[in-house]
């Protein structure tokens, strides 16, 4: 049995995972949509480091093992070459390389990746944050080594670089992801996933076919918003490692994994072989037994992973060797901080635990002095924002934020009726200056605006600061942004209200256990109190379930003719959502858009609802208790 780099980096993360992948069971990323749509940005990525790299030449067979052996005579045949997906094996070994590049006896390993790289940040740290990709090229330059050890061979990693923008406009519609096509190999950007659930994007460059194919393979060129960054040192200074766990990994393969190979602890939390409340063939039950059925869970704890240290040990690694895993089994003296005392961290824990054990939701009295203090109109506010590898627009970097999307709930006074106000780019240029003069136009200086954690108020900070970078002049929108913003290097604070700070100090109910998201906090309260889905308000999102009530899985898909069923219902959703609007293979399919247009504009406006549900319920309390 081979070991692939998919493989080893999976087993790196816990060897008896490297077991569940061998077999084949289903993982949380089989269904992933984040995950799937990270590959597809690899994918881009990928194909954009290929396109400025014209000489280049893929390497495709119909097997492994055809493709080693094309591999290994292109290059003993070739004094200078270069080859995309080169295939090598060596001792049970698999790796596929993105880009090789020979020249006379020096080979050049280069592992494309998506992940942003910033070339004019001078507090870089590449071995803290690109770990992961050294190790991924470390495996990699063990095979090429010990394939062709008398070459000398140079490893590196291509990246988007964050400090270059591009001069094209539209590039991110350069390239399409048009369909998939049958895959031989393993989708190595989903180490984790069965790959019969994941087929792999064909990515299409817009003008392959163009008679004009040239000028615009220069233009990208000359662009090249990718970083090329050499990384022999770090690469030699793990090598011993690499190989050594190369080979325990393939002991394992081969012989099968003991009790010393791995052990269960608190990085179980994440576990992607925990696949829903199926028995068979879920990983995280096998290795937990009967622990996996405890409830409630240490696991469910706020913060819990963060209690201990690496020096005195992680207190629920402890708990967990010791097969105490309910919330129940956690000492709270092990809550206080360094000063012996229970910091805000430690009392919000403690609360949890106190009122779990109750069934009961705790609301402080405190809560309400706050809700006081909020000057109406009340304005609920949420945005949608895309950032990706390769930019949408002329002069923007990688990664750089694109606002696309606001939805506002507007409540006048204590009793008013909320309005709805929203605003959606369809344009095919930069909307970052539209977007927020929009919002600036619908609320100005007028009352409080509310979030649900710092994000809303990050976005308008990053259009503040694009306003010197694009150089555009509207001084009532920069003073605007400047007020409503909170800036604490600056020293200023902003109007903006966050509501999950609110809930963080204030409010508390069993069924969010450790969590504080709006998709926790929501449910908690709206299938608690029945009385809120009469309100007129919010009569559209109830249901006639009974049991399941969660007003995010009321949302109706829209049924259009290019799809049976769609619902937009996370921001990874919508991000996709927006991508294929703007530069989508269906683009240009009117009725397409306004299908994905009615989809985002129904998930952001819950978005914004919700608060106002949790709002509502918070006063009414409020009215109660007083």
């Amino acid at each position: 049995m081979l070991l692939s780099k998919s493989d080893f980096k999976i087993a790196s993360t816990c060897a008896k995972k490297l077991v569940y992948k061998k077999a084949s069971y289903r993982t949380m990323n089989d269904e992933n949509e984040y995950m799937e749509m990270l590959a597809q940005g690899g994918h881009i990525v990928g194909k954009y480091a290929q396109l400025t790299y014209p000489d280049g030449i893929e390497v495709k067979e119909d097997t492994i093992e055809r493709t080693v052996f094309k591999t290994a005579k292109l290059i003993l045949e070739n004094d200078d070459i270069t080859l995309f997906e080169a295939t090598l094996l060596s001792n049970e070994k698999v790796v596929r390389i993105d880009i090789l590049e020979k020249k006379k006896n020096v080979l050049n390993l280069i592992e494309v990746k998506s992940k942003s790289y910033d070339s004019d940040d001078d507090d870089e740290n590449p071995q803290r944050r690109l770990r992961e990709y050294i190790e991924d090229l470390a495996f990699q330059t063990v095979v090429l080594k010990e394939t062709f050890p008398e070459y000398e061979v140079h490893s590196f990693l291509l990246l988007p670089d964050k400090s270059k923008r591009t001069s094209i406009e539209g590039l991110s519609g350069w390239f399409n992801v048009s369909q998939t096509v049958e895959e031989k190999f393993e989708i190595e950007e989903l180490p984790a996933q069965n790959k019969s659930h994941f087929v792999k994007p064909l990515v299409e460059f817009k003008y392959e076919n163009d008679p004009e194919r040239e000028k615009y393979i220069k233009q990208l060129q000359t662009d090249n918003i990718l970083t090329l960054i050499n990384y022999d040192k770090e690469v030699k200074d793990i090598m011993d490692s690499i190989q050594q766990r190369s080979s325990m990994f393939l002991e394992i393969l081969k012989n099968g994994i003991t009790p010393e190979h791995y052990t269960i602890n608190k990085i179980c939390k994440k576990c992607e072989f925990n696949l829903g409340i199926e028995k068979e063939s879920n990983g995280y039950r096998e290795c937990w037994q009967e622990l996996t059925d405890v409830e409630p869970n240490i696991f469910d704890l706020f913060y819990g992973g963060s209690i201990g240290n690496i020096k005195s040990g992680w207190y629920l690694d402890e708990l967990i060797s010791q097969k105490k895993v309910s919330l129940y089994d956690i000492d709270t003296e092990h809550l206080k901080n360094k000063s012996g005392d229970f910091g805000s961290r430690g009392q919000r824990q403690l609360i949890q635990i106190q009122h779990t054990k109750a069934k009961e939701e705790w609301i402080s009295k405190d809560l309400f002095g706050e809700l006081k203090k909020l000057i109406y109109p009340l304005h609920f506010i949420d945005f949608e924002t895309y950032t990706g590898a390769i930019p949408h627009h002329q002069g923007m970097r990688p990664y750089e934020l694109i606002a696309f999307q606001w939805s506002c709930h507007t409540i006048n006074t204590p009793e008013s009726e909320p309005i709805h106000t929203e605003w959606l780019n369809t344009e095919y240029n930069f909307p970052n200056f539209r977007f927020a003069e929009s919002l600036m136009n619908l609320i100005g200086e007028t009352g409080t605006p509310l979030m649900w954690t710092p994000f809303e108020n990050t976005v308008l900070r990053n259009i503040l600061e694009q306003m010197d970078i694009h150089n555009y002049s509207n001084t009532s929108l920069k003073d605007w942004l400047t007020r409503i913003t909170t800036d604490k290097k600056q020293g200023r604070n902003g109007r903006f209200i966050d509501m999950n700070d609110l809930t963080l100090k204030y409010y508390f109910h069993p069924q969010m256990k450790g969590r504080t998201s709006i998709k926790k906090v929501l449910p908690a309260i709206w299938n608690n109190n029945p009385y809120l889905h009469s309100i007129p308000w919010f009569k559209k999102y109830s249901s006639d379930s009974t049991t399941y009530l969660n007003p995010y899985d009321t949302l109706a898909p829209i049924i259009g003719s290019l799809e049976s069923q769609e619902v937009v219902k996370d921001g990874t959703g919508a991000m996709r959502a927006y991508n294929e609007i703007m530069f989508g293979s269906l683009a240009k399919n009117n009725d397409r858009r306004e299908q994905l247009k009615k989809l985002l504009l129904q998930y952001c406006e819950l978005d914004t609802m919700a608060m106002v549900i949790i709002w509502k319920y918070w006063m009414d309390r409020s009215t109660l208790d007083a």
